[in-house]
């Protein structure tokens, strides 16, 4: 049941646009930090000692109620699940996409052959909108890490709580998280 993944892979660009372009990508002026490539001269880049916790944050909000409520500012937590789109975990940044995990992902369903459930691609595109959200991890000079989230725990279909500070929100239907704490509650679930 793939009849929404055009809206969603233009729904994903928009998202991907809006994050950008609040927050840069880190190319051009040379202050972007460490950029990954081939040279050998690069400092090395790795998460924050600390963000990967092993007691879950408490006071878990919805992300439909975060993104009607929430300020820029606010430190918030949130239950979620890795996923959204076909490439939720940015390459090279630490940034990922998340949807609410009260969301049913109906590509997970028995009778669904999605080869990609992370993807969402089943939920109605307005449903998917309105339970995801982006986060991402900061450096010093308040962009995003140049580290590849995979490289770590967190694998696409994993249920986190994450608890952050809210980042700066152009609009209602925009919700960035730049995170202080990563729980991992669930390792990604498989299909039977």
């Amino acid at each position: 049941m793939k009849s929404f993944t055009i809206t969603q892979g233009w729904m994903a660009a928009l998202m991907l646009t809006v994050g950008f372009a609040l927050f840069g990508c880190g190319g051009g002026d040379g202050d972007g930090g460490p950029q990954p490539s081939g040279k050998n001269n690069q400092t090395a880049v790795t998460l924050p000692a600390g963000l990967l916790v092993t007691d879950a944050p408490t006071g878990a909000r919805a992300v439909p109620d975060l993104k009607s409520s929430a300020k820029e500012g606010d430190e918030v937590v949130m239950r979620v699940v890795i996923g959204g789109r076909e490439k939720p975990i940015v390459q090279n940044r630490a940034v990922m996409t998340v949807v609410d995990a009260a969301l049913v992902n109906q590509c997970l369903a028995e009778d669904d052959h999605c080869e990609s459930p992370w993807d969402y691609c089943c939920a109605a595109p307005e449903d998917l909108l309105t339970h995801s959200a982006t986060v991402q991890v900061l450096d010093d000079q308040g962009k995003p890490l140049a580290i590849d989230l995979s490289s770590s725990k967190l694998k696409p279909l994993a249920t986190l709580i994450v608890k952050g500070k809210v980042g700066p929100r152009p609009d209602a239907k925009a919700l960035v998280i730049n995170a202080s704490a990563i729980f991992i509650e669930s390792a990604p679930v498989k299909k039977n």
